[in-house]
């Protein structure tokens, strides 16, 4: 499996590629993420992709 957080890799250098990243991750991927979210190097675009992946309906 490719590195994701290689600091080489272009792709997760910018806000928008990572919101990208974040949203092409399927809910059992983004749920693991979110589990460890003080682990992750983007913790706070990390919780607004799953509030609005998971929001509960009526809210």
């Amino acid at each position: 499996m490719e590195k994701l957080f290689d600091p080489s890799k272009s792709y997760m250098s910018c806000e928008k590629n990572i919101k990208t990243y974040l949203r092409s991750l399927s809910d059992s991927q983004l749920k693991i993420f979110f589990e460890t979210l003080e682990y992750t190097p983007f913790p706070t675009l990390l919780m607004k992709e799953y509030k609005k992946r998971f929001k509960k309906v009526g809210s």
